[in-house]
C-alpha cells in the first residue's frame, strides 16, 4: 500500500512529466523523451546517501547516480555520446534538471530525459 508522502511523490512525478512532455512538443520536435521508469526516491524509501533513476525509452537506457557531491551518468547502448545538462537553481541543493543525449554521426535521434529535481 503507496503512504501519502509516496503518493505526493507520485503526483509530483507524473505532473513534471507532463508539463516536460508539452514544453519538448512544443519547442523541440526534433527529439525523443525518455520516461523516469525508476527513483529511488519512491522505488526503494528509506535509501540514504546516493539517489538513483533510471530514464528509458526509444531503445536508450540513461542510469544517473547522484551523491553528495557527484552526478555519474550511465548511458546504454555503449558508444561515443554527447551529454547536456540544462537547469537552473533551486532551492537549497536541489535542482530542476533535465538531460539532453546525442549521438555524433549516428543514425539515433537526439533524446532529453523528462525533467527532474535532482
Amino acid at each position: 500500500m503507496i503512504g501519502p508522502p509516496e503518493r505526493v511523490a507520485g503526483e509530483q512525478i507524473a505532473l513534471l512529466r507532463s508539463v516536460g512532455y508539452a514544453a519538448f512538443g512544443r519547442h523541440e520536435r526534433d527529439l525523443d523523451v525518455l520516461d523516469l521508469v525508476f527513483d529511488s526516491l519512491v522505488d526503494t524509501p528509506g535509501e540514504v546517501g546516493v539517489r538513483r533513476l533510471r530514464f528509458a525509452g526509444h531503445g536508450v537506457t540513461l542510469d544517473v547516480e547522484r551523491a553528495a557531491e557527484t552526478v555519474e551518468l550511465r548511458v546504454l547502448p555503449t558508444g561515443p555520446v554527447v551529454v547536456e545538462a540544462r537547469g537552473g537553481d533551486g532551492p537549497g541543493d536541489t535542482q530542476l534538471v533535465s538531460f539532453l543525449l546525442r549521438w555524433p554521426g549516428g543514425n539515433q535521434r537526439p533524446v532529453r530525459t523528462a525533467w527532474i529535481m535532482l
